[in-house]
């Protein structure tokens, strides 16, 4: 898909087709402004609605609205541990408080979550191309960062 087409349903500068599009993991890979446009425009169409035409909001509309929303929070939010690890690298990470707001979660989700992280990055590369070795994974020495971070 291109920049211009934001969604399944959505031809090229036409009108929004009504499709089942009520799971993020059904949305084909896009720009994250295509999603975001698309997003804008159902939550208007649902807002409007409610409050301008005091009508029932489309359910189609509904559900596109949270599976859409949805996957632009995990577009937002897939490369949160890659800064984590820069910011650990560059010594700039004094508490896992820190990242923790920065996140939104407290500090023992942060800390755990980063561990899950790099197993699963390990993981990643014992079955494919991507993701980091246990090599680089001590090498690093981000397991001695992330416990060197005071709570």
């Amino acid at each position: 898909m291109n920049e211009q087409s934001a969604s399944p349903g959505r031809e090229l500068d036409g009108p929004i087709r009504r499709t089942r599009t009520w799971s993020p993991y059904a949305i084909p890979h896009q720009p994250i402004s295509a999603l975001v446009e698309f997003w804008s425009e159902v939550r208007i169409r649902t807002l409007l609605a409610r409050h301008a035409d005091a009508s029932e909001p489309n359910a189609e509309d509904l559900f596109a609205e949270l599976a859409y929303g949805t996957r632009i929070a995990q577009e937002a939010t897939c490369g949160q541990w890659c800064v984590v690890v820069e910011l650990l690298r560059i010594g700039a990470v004094d508490s896992w408080a820190q990242v923790a707001t920065a996140i939104g979660i407290t500090q023992t989700e942060a800390r755990d979550r980063f561990h899950v992280w790099i197993v699963g990055q390990v993981d990643l590369r014992r079955t494919g191309s991507i993701g980091m070795t246990d090599a680089e994974a001590e090498t690093e020495e981000l397991y001695a960062l992330s416990q060197a971070v005071a709570w």
